[in-house]
């Protein structure tokens, strides 16, 4: 897998390095482009690849500028970082979740602008999805 021009990791993750708030493009981010400086980029940045790069088979609605949620691999933890500002959520990030679940990761679903965690693996399935279905209605635009 490759970014593509996705660059919502430069967006949604706080860069100390580089001096980047979370929410605010990195100042060497040419958004829906990538790095201006690539080439010469901090290390930290070139060693970072998202859950989707990493991953062998899957779908391009899971790439992060496609769904809104930047997915990282902890070790066996996926934090999945929602960008707020997407008005829709693609539907696949439900069955990513299933499937993050079925390989034995935790999860943990949240905007970090507002530290408002849309889930976490202390509830229970039912109670997660049903979160999770109230919080795509939400960003959607529905009730």
């Amino acid at each position: 897998m490759k970014c593509d021009g996705c660059t919502l990791c430069c967006k949604l993750l706080k860069i100390e390095w580089m001096n980047s708030p979370a929410g605010e493009y990195c100042i060497e981010c040419f958004p829906d482009k990538g790095c201006m400086i690539y080439d010469e980029a901090p290390e930290r940045c070139l060693e970072f690849d998202c859950a989707y790069i990493q991953m062998e088979r899957v779908s391009i609605n899971m790439r992060p500028d496609k769904c809104g949620v930047v997915f990282e691999r902890l070790d066996d933890i996926m934090i999945g970082t929602v960008n707020s500002e997407v008005g829709r959520l693609n539907e696949d990030i439900l069955n990513q979740i299933s499937i993050f679940k079925r390989d034995g990761f935790s999860l943990v679903l949240y905007k970090k602008d507002s530290q408002t965690y849309i889930y976490s693996d202390k509830y229970s399935d039912d109670e997660i999805i049903d979160k999770i279905a109230k919080e795509l209605r939400r960003l959607n635009g529905g009730a």
